[in-house]
C-alpha cells in the first residue's frame, strides 16, 4: 500500500497532460505522424532501415518511437566485395519533445527534445593476413572475426518539423549527448597488436576493423527523417 499515493499522483498528471487539447492548427493539425529515417541508409557503421511513429498528445508535448533494422542493405547492392557480411543488430529509440510556442499556421514548429537509443549488433569480418613463409612466397590467409558491439546513448535535440504539402512533413534534429559504448570479439591472438585503439574502429590493410572498448565518449547526432501526418 505504500506505493498507492504514488499510483494516485502519477493517475492525475496523466490525467491532466491529457487534458491539454493540442490547439486547431491550420499547418498541424494532426496528432499522428510516420516516419522514415534517411540517414541510417548512408551511414557507414551501422546502415539500416529506421522506422518512428510519434503522437502528439498535447498542446506542446509529443513522444516518439522508433526501430530500425540494421542491416548493409543497399550497400550490398553496390559493393560486392564488402569485407563486412552476417550483419545484423537493432537499434531502439524514445525521443520526448516539447514544441517551441509559434503561430499556429506558420509551416515550421521549432522544438527541444530529450532522445535515448539502444543499439546492439552482431558482424562477422573476414580478415587477410599475410605470412612470410619464404622471402619469395608470401601467402595470403583469411581469418574471420565475430564482433558484438551494444551502445546506449541519451541526447539533447533541437529541431525543425517542417510541413510540405498533402499532409507531408519533414523532421530535422540534431544535438550532443552521451554515448555508452562496449564491443566486443573473438579476435585471433595473433593479431592482437592492432586491437589497441581509443575508438571504435582500427585498420588492417586499409581496411577497418572494431577494436574491442568498453567507455563513455561525447556523442553528436544527426537526423533527417520524412514522415505523413494522420
Amino acid at each position: 500500500m505504500k506505493f498507492l499515493p504514488f499510483f494516485i499522483l502519477l493517475c492525475a498528471a496523466s490525467t491532466g497532460i491529457r487534458a491539454q487539447k493540442a490547439p486547431h492548427n491550420l499547418i498541424f493539425p494532426y496528432h499522428h505522424q510516420v516516419k522514415f529515417s534517411l540517414v541510417p541508409l548512408h551511414d557507414p557503421v551501422n546502415p539500416g532501415f529506421e522506422f518512428t511513429y510519434e503522437f502528439q498528445y498535447a498542446r506542446r508535448w509529443a513522444s516518439q518511437i522508433g526501430y530500425t533494422t540494421l542491416s548493409n542493405g543497399i550497400h550490398e547492392l553496390f559493393d560486392g566485395e564488402d569485407e563486412f557480411f552476417d550483419f545484423s543488430g537493432r537499434r531502439i529509440s524514445f525521443e520526448q519533445k516539447y514544441f517551441y510556442p509559434a503561430k499556429h499556421n506558420h509551416p515550421v514548429r521549432k522544438y527541444f527534445s530529450l532522445d535515448l537509443n539502444h543499439l546492439d549488433t552482431r558482424t562477422t569480418s573476414v580478415i587477410l593476413y599475410d605470412i612470410d613463409r619464404h622471402p619469395n612466397d608470401q601467402t595470403v590467409l583469411p581469418d574471420r572475426m565475430h564482433i558484438v558491439r551494444s551502445t546506449f546513448s541519451i541526447n539533447l535535440r533541437y529541431g525543425f518539423e517542417i510541413a510540405i504539402p498533402r499532409r507531408w512533413m519533414l523532421d530535422i534534429s540534431g544535438g550532443p549527448g552521451l554515448k555508452y559504448r562496449k564491443v566486443s570479439n573473438d579476435f585471433s591472438p595473433r593479431y592482437s597488436s592492432y586491437i589497441h585503439n581509443d575508438w571504435d574502429l582500427f585498420t588492417i590493410d586499409g581496411v577497418d576493423r572494431y577494436t574491442p572498448i568498453e567507455a563513455w565518449v561525447p556523442n553528436l547526432t544527426l537526423n533527417v527523417k520524412i514522415g505523413y501526418m494522420f
